[in-house]
């Protein structure tokens, strides 16, 4: 393995001590399975430049991204089945939150409010708000609120509720949870209006024309380092296992 090739895992690497747990599962994983030669090197990063670039083995990214940007690129391997309520395999969902004292109770309550979206390539951000506004009014996001905040995370989207520069965000449960972790008094500060359809969780990716391995490999080699890994690390990670993908879990994220 060539020195310079890396993984990047910036997805779910909130904290140190997340960043450090995938860091043991992957190096747990080398262990493992040296036949594949899994790099060293972890990057915390979603930047595009890192996860195009030909050293980067592997890279964990949003579906939706993938669907919208990386399709021509990139392969999907594996997804993490979250240790969140009502999934029963490599899915997640999004949560809906306002402020405590809101009086806002549905997405439909909040016409005309402002929203925070992390990016403008999420699926749990921003693409669940126009699913649930399709489903439920047929509506457009754009003319349904009266502002649409790009905070840059979904920490930021958080931060901007708490200080009151937004009404409403989309937040991944799966982020939510991490965080709610981190910052226990956002449970005590936020207040959940509903959640969104599911859909497939984040996919571990590699290069199309080069793939690094292959999805049942990858996901082998996972699950063993992960079922090996001490209960506090696993405790840290909050997955249950990974899960093969292909790139037609992803497709139905498109909105029409």
């Amino acid at each position: 393995m060539e020195v310079n090739k890396k993984i990047a895992l910036g997805m779910y690497s909130l904290s140190s001590e997340i960043e450090g747990a995938w860091q043991q599962l992957f190096n747990q994983t080398a262990d493992f399975f040296p036949e594949i030669e899994f790099p060293k090197r972890i990057v915390n990063t979603i930047e595009e430049s890192v996860i195009l670039a030909k050293n980067t083995c592997l890279s964990h990214i949003c579906g939706y991204s993938l669907l919208n940007k990386y399709a021509e690129h990139l392969l999907p391997l594996s997804a993490p089945h979250f240790e969140i309520q009502g999934v029963t395999g490599a899915q997640y969902y999004s949560y809906f939150v306002v402020q405590k004292n809101s009086k806002i109770a549905s997405i439909l309550s909040a016409k005309g409010e402002s929203i925070a979206i992390n990016s403008l390539c999420s699926n749990s951000g921003l693409n669940v708000f126009r699913q649930e506004l399709k489903l439920a009014s047929d509506s457009n996001l754009e003319e349904f609120f009266g502002r649409v905040m790009i905070s840059g995370s979904h920490h930021e989207s958080i931060k901007s509720i708490l200080k009151g520069e937004s009404t409403l965000a989309a937040i991944d449960a799966a982020t939510f949870c991490y965080l709610c972790t981190i910052n226990p008094f956002y449970r005590d500060e936020l207040k959940i209006i509903g959640q969104s359809l599911k859909s497939a969780a984040p996919p571990i990716v590699t290069h199309k024309d080069n793939p690094f391995c292959e999805s049942g490999e990858l996901t082998k080699a996972l699950n063993r380092a992960l079922f090996c890994l001490d209960k506090a690390t696993r405790d840290t990670l909050k997955i249950k296992r990974f899960c093969t993908v292909t790139m037609s879990d992803y497709t139905p994220m498109l909105v029409s």
